[in-house]
């Protein structure tokens, strides 16, 4: 999947997307236009290094807008304008968006498709138009955009699914990696990126996962992640300041990890090489995107493919044990062996793919990881002594977390509180678990008419009266139970669970 980090329209996020080498960007023609007065030629290949290949969105959702108001003529006189634009620098742009201006009418955005690069050129489909109509643009066009917001409001997610077989999809305005998971999209461009700057938000990618924070959580969310932002090689003092270049900085190097790791779960490697300048044009031409498959099957493909030998998955074992019965036929008690899963350690971690690389004491290039983690739990004394680890583990990352505290000045840190509370917690259930026993209570009602059970021949008002005694003045067992009419018998241990 190719992601295009969008805003380069700007000069200082084109600055900041070339310095981080960022392979894949995005501009709009509408943001461009409010910046340019195009009063001379503005070529692409002059403002982008021939390393970056650029997506070109015509930025029309600015006139979709409800309460903009602009003329018929108005955006007439754009959408001449920008196919003017296109077509001097439709060498230097991989992939640029039709000019889909909904005031404007389907017929009037349609009617202007016949002139389209037809290689490069991405049709929109909106939502309003019906999946009849996507249908219809999937026969006709080999690219089509769908926006986030269609995506979310529909479940259009199987018809996409079904043609990204056959087509190529992008992605406008995505920020959802989830809905970037969800169909098999060949783009997706976003700005999302940039609201580290403009609206405060956090992004930071933990290792297996990107956060993402609000701007009323950035503060919690620099001092959680610190260590791994500092061992990440950005400034956190510039962060925490609110430092606007250092804070995209990090919000780029987050999303770029986000995407390889989708990129990886849709098991495809993507990558696109700028092809050098050729002599015709002096500029760099589309780039060449190779696509490996993971080999999954499709639609039409004949045959199965050879059987593996089934193994189990790492972190997993399996121990026998023998479970006792009783036959429900026989009555007679039986045996039999059964297995029972136990979790261990994967083993599975290489050094060189491992996110503490750089710091850990036993990193060895192309070694699995020197530790272990021998946790067995099957007993109440493990349970608690499993429990009373934890709760001295976060004890210390209370107090640590306290001292911290007091060093920077004595504010209340929500991420003490939130640690202090789960400390309480743990406390909390290993005092139950301790003070658990077993109680049994009892409640007898019957009728007058009722026969007289057991029960209330012991504790009831109709009992036979009190048992004899023995001679030693003692309750005698057997005349009790004999004048209760009940048998001497053998008793029988119920079995724990029938079969």
């Amino acid at each position: 999947m190719l992601f295009y980090f969008a805003g380069a329209e700007i000069p200082s996020h084109r600055n900041l997307l070339a310095h981080e080498a960022v392979p894949h960007v995005g501009m709009s023609y509408m943001g461009l236009r409010r910046r340019v007065k195009f009063t001379k030629p503005w070529p692409i290949t002059e403002h982008f290094g021939p390393d970056q290949s650029v997506f070109l969105d015509s930025g029309c959702h600015t006139l979709n807008r409800p309460g903009v108001e602009v003329t018929d003529d108005e955006i007439r006189d754009i959408a001449d304008h920008y196919d003017h634009f296109v077509e001097q620098n439709l060498d230097r742009v991989q992939a640029y968006v039709e000019f889909d201006a909904l005031p404007m009418g389907r017929d009037w955005i349609e009617s202007r498709r016949s002139h389209l690069a037809h290689e490069k050129a991405i049709v929109v489909w909106h939502e309003e138009w019906g999946l009849d109509v996507l249908k219809k643009m999937a026969d006709t066009y080999p690219y089509i955009a769908v926006g986030q917001g269609t995506c979310g409001d529909r479940d259009i997610i199987p018809t996409l699914r079904s043609m990204s077989r056959t087509i190529r999809l992008h992605g406008m305005g995505f920020s959802s990696p989830p809905l970037m998971l969800a169909a098999d999209w060949y783009s997706v461009s976003s700005t999302t990126w940039l609201s580290a700057a403009q609206h405060g938000e956090s992004f930071v990618w933990t290792g297996t996962e990107m956060k993402r924070y609000p701007a009323r959580y950035k503060a919690q969310a620099r001092k959680r992640h610190r260590t791994l932002i500092t061992s990440a090689g950005f400034d956190i003092d510039a962060i925490e300041a609110d430092d606007a270049t250092e804070n995209l900085r990090l919000s780029l190097w987050s999303w770029r990890h986000q995407i390889d790791h989708i990129s990886q779960r849709h098991g495809k490697a993507v990558t696109a090489t700028a092809q050098p300048p050729t002599p015709e044009n002096g500029e760099s031409s589309a780039p060449a995107v190779t696509a490996t498959s993971s080999g999954d099957a499709h639609e039409g493909v004949t045959g199965l493919p050879a059987t593996r030998v089934k193994k189990l998955l790492p972190g997993i074992e399996t121990e026998e044990f023998t479970h006792r019965y009783t036959d429900p036929d026989t009555g007679e008690r039986q045996t039999r062996t059964e297995r029972r899963i136990n979790a261990v350690d994967p083993g599975v971690r290489v050094c060189d793919g491992c996110f503490l690389a750089n710091n850990c004491p036993e990193y060895e290039p192309g070694q699995s990881c020197a530790y272990e983690m021998p946790v067995r739990v099957r007993t109440k004394e493990q349970y608690i002594s499993l429990l009373d680890s934890m709760i001295s583990m976060q004890a210390m990352r209370v107090f640590s977390m306290r001292m911290s505290e007091e060093v920077e000045g004595g504010y209340a840190d929500p991420n003490l509180s939130q640690e202090m509370d789960r400390l309480a917690k743990f406390v909390k259930l290993k005092s139950d678990i301790e003070e658990a026993g077993f109680s049994f209570s009892a409640k007898m009602q019957s009728k007058d008419n009722a026969e007289v059970g057991l029960i209330s021949r012991l504790f009831g008002p109709k009992s036979d009266g009190p048992p004899a005694i023995s001679p030693a003045g003692t309750v005698s067992t057997e005349d009790a139970l004999t004048q209760m009419g009940i048998m001497d018998a053998e008793i029988v241990e119920e079995p724990a669970r029938r079969e």
